[in-house]
């Protein structure tokens, strides 16, 4: 990449921005380096609750059924972590216990282990699906799971794609996790091309949900600077663009509960999963989706479901997060994040915010319709009591979040009506 020359014009921005929202399968750049907004899924690990030969076995299974039951394209290269080279995929496979002895000897010399597959052409180029793993023997990161899933394909399998998800979040019960778009990255393992981040901080202009996901915000809440300048995911939760998760650490650290988070979060379009601890039945996390997958372009106004979801994280959010994984060079006129744009970019959301400068778009936001009748099976969307004709003396009050008991009944299908809360 020049340091004297921009790396996009104004006219292939300008381009881009009209074309990428209308078809995101779009690369664009130099040969087998070439960008592209990208659907992906982020799972942080917080190592001291998983040894790395277990968290192995769990990205192994997650790794199987990913390529096996998901993906609609073959990989086409994997990464060779011991000699540090990506192999012809249809070539190169390797085992379970392959895989296993090959980490033991990988942590004697640099202590972490990566696993990764793309179908891309090169490890630089965002792909359509790819998968990438940190294993770490070090509680100062977070060990992690990323993956890139297919835009078309999601959405005519949105059912298969969430109920995958969920399946991958009780296996690995993450400290944080994200989902939306991005600028493709699976396979850059240590840090992110200075190309993608240019394209990163120029398209953050023009979409608020684009997010960024990077390896330099891997430090942990156990990491000694955190503590002073907060600028890794163990300082807080990075503002949500579509899926997010509230794991028992930070809902302590929010101190809030269940009910009183469904209650700021009432909104139709938001569906939010308890995801049960596995090893704790008192414990659980809450994995939010803000409605669908969007670009959300500024020129149409802020979003307000990603306002709502600021307002819910912001006590706990990481408002110095760093956003860039390489400084940038001396006289380099390609925008690049620093620790201010960063500072304003994680708060773009707040009520005081002008980002992004001279084209922010505030919209009046819409009071959402409340729901007063519902499918038997469904959660209750707002606490009160509430009866069914299908049952004689059927009213009872449940919680936000209860479901509403279902059976059998002359009405045929069993629905609960709102009947005040007193």
């Amino acid at each position: 990449m020049s340091t004297s020359q921009l790396y996009l014009s104004k006219q292939e921005i300008e381009e881009l921005v009209q074309d990428i929202p209308l078809d995101t399968s779009i690369i664009y750049g130099e040969e087998k380096k070439e960008f592209g907004v990208c659907p992906y899924i982020s799972f942080y690990i917080d190592q001291k609750k998983i040894n790395p030969q277990a968290f192995l076995e769990k990205v192994i299974d997650i790794y199987n059924e990913f390529e096996n039951e998901i993906i609609d394209k073959l990989f086409n290269l994997r990464f060779r972590c011991d000699t540090e080279v990506w192999k012809n995929a249809s070539s190169w496979i390797r085992s379970r216990d392959e895989m296993l002895t090959e980490m033991t000897t990988v942590y004697k010399k640099h202590f972490i282990y990566y696993v990764g597959a793309t179908s891309a052409e090169s490890p630089n180029q965002s792909a359509r699906w790819a998968l990438g793993a940190k294993i770490r023997d070090s509680n100062e990161r977070y060990s992690s799971i990323k993956l890139t899933f297919g835009d078309k394909w999601y959405r005519s399998n949105p059912v298969r794609w969430h109920h995958f998800v969920k399946q991958c979040l009780e296996k690995l019960n993450p400290i944080q996790a994200y989902s939306g778009y991005e600028i493709g990255n699976t396979g850059q393992f240590a840090f992110v091309s200075p190309e993608f981040e240019t394209v990163e901080r120029t398209f953050t202009d023009y979409f608020y949900g684009l997010d960024i996901d990077h390896p330099g915000m891997e430090f942990s809440h156990e990491n000694m600077f955190i503590a002073e300048d907060r600028d890794g995911l163990g300082g807080g939760i990075r503002t949500p663009t579509w899926c997010f998760l509230l794991s028992p650490y930070w809902l302590e650290k929010l101190g809030l509960s269940e009910e009183q988070i469904r209650e700021k979060l009432n909104d139709p379009r938001i569906e939010i999963t308890k995801i049960e601890d596995s090893e704790n039945p008192n414990l659980y996390s809450l994995w939010i989706r803000l409605g669908e997958l969007s670009l959300y372009p500024v020129e149409e106004g802020v979003p307000d479901l990603l306002v709502l979801a600021n307002e819910l994280i912001k006590p706990i959010r990481c408002d110095n997060l760093k956003l860039t994984t390489l400084d940038a060079w001396s006289d380099d006129p390609n925008p690049r994040f620093d620790a201010v744009s960063a500072k304003q970019w994680i708060a773009r959301f707040d009520k005081d915010s002008t980002w992004p400068e001279l084209k922010r778009v505030e919209v009046e936001a819409q009071e959402p319709e409340r729901i007063d009748i519902v499918l038997a099976g469904e959660p209750c969307p707002h606490a009160g009591y509430w009866y069914t004709f299908a049952k004689e003396n059927s009213r009872q009050y449940f919680k936000q979040g209860d479901i509403f008991p279902d059976f059998e009944s002359d009405w045929g299908d069993v629905y609960w009506q709102f009947d005040g809360e007193e």
